[in-house]
């Protein structure tokens, strides 16, 4: 009795074929429940560590949607190919404004720039050098010290942006708006870790405008229910605003992707971002991973305005990049 080598073959053959197939269903089943848990974190109001942190990743899972979507087409597996389709077009709604730009009205353009000085160590002459470039007529700072606003208020920046309101503080708790033109109804935030401040200034195009130096504590280490109750304070002062034209620029410590994030959206704000069709601009870390930034928590967002175009830029010595926002009044 004997066997066929070329039976036995291809024997072998078809079982490692199934092995595989089995290998990438699998796999295809957790890139779509990935991208399931994707979409649901995008709508759902983070409340503890894990899920803040996920929602931060949200956009990163487009990719893990296409991956599913290839696997069940190369397997034909037709109706998990159709829900990972579904899956995939819901979840590509969720970042579709960022890459579609309103059209922005005639009128006289100004700058905005928003930058992090992590415990007042950024480089303030490569800052100097950005305001200056960006020709910026209001500047918010985050982790303002001290000893960092005396060096911004004798540097070519306290020259060019005379008018400050500054709430300086060790580490990470100063805040400070910058500007051209004179800074009138200055107001601390109340009940914040940071100091968030809020002033009014006349801009081209738009005298009398409300601005807001935006700073919730971050959502690390335990303190996701104190960032909530920052996000909800500020959201509040928002709320309790009068009508009329405001930009409200910072760390927000949040993506677009955070539901307390666009709550403040809901309130009649529009986010910069979404506006000038920029695309994904991540601004956070810069200080570790080569200077990449994973997550775009930086954002300037406006009411009665209109973005032209959204900018970010390394900042030396700093764990943020700085976004510099063109405006024109709506």
């Amino acid at each position: 009795m004997s066997t066929d080598p070329e039976s036995g073959s291809g024997h072998d053959r078809s079982r490692v074929r199934r092995y595989l197939e089995f290998a990438l269903l699998i796999v295809g089943g957790i890139a779509l429940a990935a991208t399931g848990v994707a979409v649901f974190l995008h709508y759902y109001p983070s409340r503890g560590d894990l899920t803040v942190m996920l929602t931060s990743a949200v956009p990163f899972a487009l990719v893990v949607a296409l991956a599913a979507v290839l696997i069940f087409g190369a397997l034909r597996r037709w109706i998990l190919l159709a829900v990972a389709v579904v899956a995939s077009v819901v979840l590509g709604q969720t970042q579709a404004p960022l890459w579609i730009a309103e059209t922005a009205p005639a009128g006289p353009r100004f700058t905005v720039v928003s930058a992090n000085l992590l415990f007042g160590r950024a480089d303030l002459t490569a800052l100097s050098t950005l305001i200056a470039d960006a020709d910026a007529d209001l500047v918010s700072l985050q982790e303002v010290t001290p000893e960092a606003l005396a060096a911004i208020r004798a540097s070519p920046i306290g020259h060019t942006l005379p008018h400050i309101f500054a709430i300086p503080f060790a580490l990470a708790g100063g805040t400070a708006l910058l500007s051209r033109r004179p800074l009138t109804d200055t107001f601390n935030i109340p009940g914040t870790v940071l100091h968030n401040l809020s002033a009014r200034t006349d801009l081209p195009g738009a005298p009398g405008t409300r601005v807001l130096a935006i700073h919730p504590a971050a959502p690390l280490n335990g303190a996701t229910r104190t960032w909530m109750a920052d996000m909800d304070r500020i959201a509040d002062h928002l709320r309790s605003l009068p009508p009329g034209r405001a930009i409200a620029a910072g760390d927000f410590n949040s993506t677009r992707d955070h539901a307390r994030f666009r709550d403040l959206l809901d309130l009649g704000f529009a986010d910069t971002t979404d506006q000038a069709g920029a695309g994904f601009l991540p601004t956070y870390p810069t200080d570790r991973s080569g200077n990449r930034p994973l997550v775009a928590i930086d954002h300037v967002i406006v009411r009665g305005f209109v973005a032209t175009s959204v900018r970010t830029f390394h900042l030396p010595s700093s764990d943020h990049r700085a976004v510099v926002v063109s405006l024109v009044a709506s």
